[in-house]
């Protein structure tokens, strides 16, 4: 039997991964709270939910689950739903086990690799949940990428989506508190680059060098506002297991300060404007 997909909230991140999956030749029905966000799709063959209750949708992610008219109440047995949103690991594991009672799946898949990696299908998946259930579901996850991880039952997902954030915000802030510094010494910004490419501090986000704080591109691949939520989650889980944790909270505070100065909205790159002002100084292009 061919699978059929609905996808809910098509914006900067599910409009590309909707559209992923409907390239890779799935029936699909969308919906979105903005019409306009829809339209894409609608023209590339997916169908339009007639109504919130076809298809819904709320800010709320346990809500939208677990109200009556809810995706669960409204899925029939065997349905498998897959969440990939990024929310506190008590959710999926409340909503797991209603599901279960229904004759439901339900999987956390929260998601890595930014708007670009939506774009490109090739985002990392972070899958939470029945491993069986996650494999009949695999051809679709596998239209929005190539790396998909089943990490453990529900909450698990949630749980490493906030740990990788956590330590590539940490990295990134160390890489930016570096090139400013290394800026301000005279060092030509590509040589910084080139020689920490090639060192032990070389790492996905030296990346960021060229493509962005060079020419101080910050189109959002993955916001500030996000990157703070995702921190929240962080601290909220390590309070919870009574782990202390040191850098997560300072590279907080530099998201904090972007929030402040009304850059929520960017790439989280635009961090580097903060650490900038802080040294008296604005790198050259």
């Amino acid at each position: 039997m061919a699978l059929s997909v609905g996808f809910i909230g098509v914006g900067n991140m599910g409009n590309p991964m909707a559209g992923n999956v409907l390239k890779a030749g799935f029936s699909m029905t969308v919906f979105d709270m903005n019409p306009k966000a829809m339209e894409n799709l609608i023209q590339a063959g997916a169908k339009r939910a007639a109504s919130a209750k076809e298809v819904v949708d709320a800010p709320d992610v346990e809500a939208m689950y677990l109200d009556e008219g809810g995706l669960v109440q409204r899925a029939k047995p065997g349905t498998i739903l897959i969440d990939l949103s990024s929310v506190l690991p008590k959710t999926p594991r409340m909503i797991e086990p209603v599901a279960k009672s229904r004759g439901v799946h339900f999987l956390e898949a929260p998601v890595s690799g930014g708007v670009t990696g939506a774009r490109a299908a090739t985002l990392a998946i972070m899958v939470g949940g029945d491993a069986a259930a996650m494999e009949k579901a695999r051809p679709v996850l596998r239209a929005m990428g190539p790396n998909i991880f089943h990490v453990g039952p529900a909450g698990a997902g949630n749980t490493i989506k906030a740990i990788n954030n956590m330590m590539a915000c940490v990295n990134s802030a160390t890489m930016m508190e570096g090139f400013v510094l290394g800026v301000k010494a005279g060092l030509d910004p590509m040589t910084i680059y080139e020689v920490v490419k090639a060192s032990s501090g070389g790492s996905k986000a030296i990346e960021r060098i060229p493509r962005a704080l060079i020419p101080r591109d910050f189109e959002p691949g993955f916001k500030v506002t996000l990157m703070n939520k995702d921190l929240e989650t962080f601290h909220t889980i390590a309070k919870e297991l009574h782990v202390p944790v040191t850098f997560s909270n300072l590279a907080q505070h530099y998201q904090q300060a972007a929030l402040a100065a009304g850059l929520g909205e960017q790439d989280t790159s635009v961090v580097f404007t903060i650490i900038e002002r802080l040294a008296g100084m604005k790198a050259p292009k």
